[in-house]
């Protein structure tokens, strides 16, 4: 049950989506408009946020003031229907973020559609994770992969794209409230109509083509949901029960999860689409960016374990690596959200 904070911000929400409406007639005037409201969402102040560039992709770092993992950086793909968001509109959720996790962030300003369409994006989001490995000097498994909404896609999306070029996975993935089926078919699009106080599923599918372009809703690095998802690093999902994308983010936990991938799905029931920006306001907020402290957490724990034992005793690196099969970790809460979600899509 959601608090009456969470109501309450909802009420908002529907409120703000009402007023949204009148501008998306004119993209430029809805991004400069994303930008002003979001960006009100102020980063924490023990957080430092440096701009710059990298070979002209506006990019900033965000430098929490206690680092607790100093040598490990997340490289954040701000979400916003690839139509708009930014790292203004995002600098209160990710200095949130990093100030929770302890570890620093990366955040870039990756092209927009309609005046870009993919690869813009993925191939912006891939310069960003190549610059980290090759000019930075960061080992894969000190680099987590982040995003939210559509930046979760992409993230998702950029994922698939490293192991088709052969590179070595990141260290994890958290993806918020992720898009990953641009053909917007799941079960939720229709059930979770009139519940999703932020979404809305015609305006989500004329942007799904305006990102594509010429290229198919359900090419796999557009619509991750129907890639390869085997043997992905760990996955953390966090999506709301109310949202449109509810199904999207089930789908690919399942799917993933059947293809020896790791994932831990987490639903929270009552809330709306990337909650997480309303860390000021409600707890259910607060307790999600601390879950994903707690995930990262320990992924990055364990690792430095098995590095540990397998520089003790290198003939046991077989039974210990990453190619042993993982069970998803999704909860009977979980599953008991999505149970309509999940239901005839594991034979698709």
């Amino acid at each position: 049950m959601a608090t009456v904070q969470a109501k309450m911000a909802t009420f908002f929400l529907r409120k703000l989506k009402s007023r949204a409406f009148k501008l998306m007639e004119n993209h430029i005037t809805f991004r400069a408009e994303n930008d002003k409201i979001f960006s009100r969402i102020s980063c924490p102040k023990s957080v430092k946020v440096k701009h710059f560039d990298i070979d002209g992709l506006e990019s900033a770092r965000f430098l929490p003031k206690k680092s607790k993992y100093a040598h490990k950086i997340v490289l954040y793909l701000h979400g916003g229907g690839y139509t708009c968001g930014s790292i203004k509109s995002h600098t209160g959720l990710i200095g949130k973020i990093a100030l929770e996790t302890g570890i620093p962030h990366l955040a870039i300003n990756y092209r927009l559609a309609p005046e870009h369409t993919y690869p813009a994006a993925l191939d912006d989001a891939l310069k960003a994770y190549l610059w980290l490995l090759e000019k930075e000097h960061f080992n894969p498994n000190d680099i987590i992969l982040m995003g939210d909404s559509a930046g979760g896609g992409l993230a998702l999306a950029t994922l698939l794209k490293i192991k088709a070029m052969g590179l070595a996975n990141p260290l994890a993935a958290v993806a918020i409230s992720p898009w990953t089926d641009l053909t917007v078919s799941g079960d939720s699009a229709l059930s979770n109509l009139e519940k999703d106080p932020i979404l809305d599923v015609t305006k989500a599918r004329e942007w799904a083509q305006w990102y594509a372009g010429n290229t198919s809703l359900k090419d796999p690095f557009v619509s991750p949901l129907f890639g390869d998802l085997s043997n992905l690093p760990p996955i953390l999902i966090q999506v709301g029960s109310d949202e449109i994308l509810l199904s999207d983010a089930v789908r690919f936990a399942t799917f993933a999860a059947t293809n020896n991938s790791d994932v831990t799905l987490a639903i929270e029931e009552s809330m709306p689409h990337v909650w997480h920006y309303l860390w000021q306001y409600i707890p259910e907020s607060k307790a999600a960016i601390q879950d994903i402290a707690v995930f990262l957490d320990k992924q990055i724990t364990q690792k430095e374990e098995i590095n540990d034992w397998q520089m003790i005793r290198p003939e046991t690196s077989d039974s210990l690596g990453t190619k042993t099969a993982t069970a998803a970790k999704l909860s009977y809460e979980a599953f008991k959200l999505g149970r309509n979600v999940l239901k005839d899509k594991t034979s698709d």
